[in-house]
């Protein structure tokens, strides 16, 4: 199937590149694109029908990977070449970017979902439930109101919101924020497998930002079902990795007053991110599609079968790039275990967890 990245701006499509370089991740809330190609009206920029702040899509085959605005122009040229490059972000840059432009507010009774879409509104980002996070995302904030300062990086404030019920902000391309739990929406349709379609694999691990003990301690409070020892001192969470075996402590606080069960919940998150992180597979295929004419998926279930690295899980897309070069299309991606984003209490050490594969 004929593979090509489209530039819609403004009602005209504008295909040919010769650079391509797309990004999606899972970590930062927003894709990003860079297209080059040689300039086909030189010395008439204008003709090309497009400016800075421009609405646009990037696609491929009719599929969205980045719905935000042109951000980027370079034109440059000698005596015999006229090039141009293009490039920008989805919708969601403008979280990432800015500040809370009010004075401080202090929401109370707000669910989590209504928090965050008030601070998308202004910048009119929509923001989608997916089924797998609804009933968390519509818990109401605790007791203590969620306050936002001004100054406040809203992309920070987006993430304080989704922590207290370990919810993951995404962008999907569409130019909307989903809340969603990890693998819970795409499922890819192929299997990475050496001597099938991948070109290249690695294994990256460090233990370097893994620790054995994670704390997490939120603010006391007067409360009839609070423990004496908690109402004067604050409830405690904590985690262990079993895998880390010399003293290794790390201390987080959870935003305002929180009861143990919230503080266990957020320690089980940092240990899994963490633990999740320290290790991750790395992949390049060719092509940007998979065989059934889908691009590769974001957040989703994957199935690995690699003999040479000794895996054959179900793991998780965290993170991809579509690009071209002397080979043709290439799709490179980041592979790590689900239960990176889960508040499941995993035992990494016995291997039942699911991280059994990178012990």
């Amino acid at each position: 199937m004929s593979e090509e990245v489209i530039l819609k701006v403004g009602g005209r499509a504008f295909g040919g590149w010769t650079g391509v370089a797309v990004e999606k991740s899972m970590y930062q809330m927003v894709g990003s694109f860079g297209l080059a190609t040689t300039d086909i009206f030189p010395g008439e920029a204008k003709k090309w029908g497009f400016s800075f702040g421009d609405e646009c899509i990037v696609e491929i085959n009719g599929q969205n990977l980045v719905t935000g605005y042109v951000e980027d122009i370079l034109i440059d040229y000698d005596s015999a070449t006229h090039n141009i490059q293009i490039g920008g972000r989805d919708k969601t840059g403008d979280l990432v970017d800015c500040s809370f432009n009010e004075e401080a507010k202090e929401w109370k009774g707000l669910s989590i979902k209504t928090i965050i879409e008030r601070l998308c509104k202004p910048f009119k980002i929509d923001v989608v439930v997916d089924d797998s996070v609804s009933a968390d995302a519509s818990a109401i904030w605790p007791e203590n109101p969620f306050k936002a300062n001004e100054g406040d990086v809203i992309f920070e404030l987006i993430k304080r919101a989704c922590s207290m019920k370990a919810i993951l902000p995404i962008c999907y391309g569409d130019g909307k924020l989903t809340l969603t739990r990890a693998g819970k929406k795409y499922k890819a349709w192929d299997v990475l497998e050496p001597g099938r379609n991948v070109l290249k694999g690695s294994l990256d691990g460090s233990d370097k930002d893994r620790f054995q003990t994670y704390i997490v301690k939120g603010q006391g409070q007067d409360s009839n079902w609070m423990t004496p020892t908690e109402a004067s001192s604050g409830p405690i969470g904590q985690a262990i990795d079993n895998v880390i075996k010399r003293y290794r402590p790390i201390i987080t606080f959870a935003d305002g007053k929180s009861d143990k069960g919230l503080c266990d919940t957020k320690a089980k998150w940092e240990k899994n991110r963490h633990a999740g992180e320290s290790r991750s597979l790395e992949y390049e295929v060719q092509g940007w599609t998979q065989s059934n004419g889908k691009v590769w998926p974001l957040n989703a279930m994957i199935q690995v079968k690699d003999k040479i690295l000794g895996i054959n899980s179900t793991l998780l897309i965290s993170h991809l790039s579509f690009s071209i070069d002397e080979r043709g299309t290439i799709t490179q991606m980041k592979i790590v275990d689900p239960n990176t984003f889960t508040v499941l209490p995993v035992d990494i050490k016995t291997g039942s967890d699911g991280f059994a594969w990178m012990k």
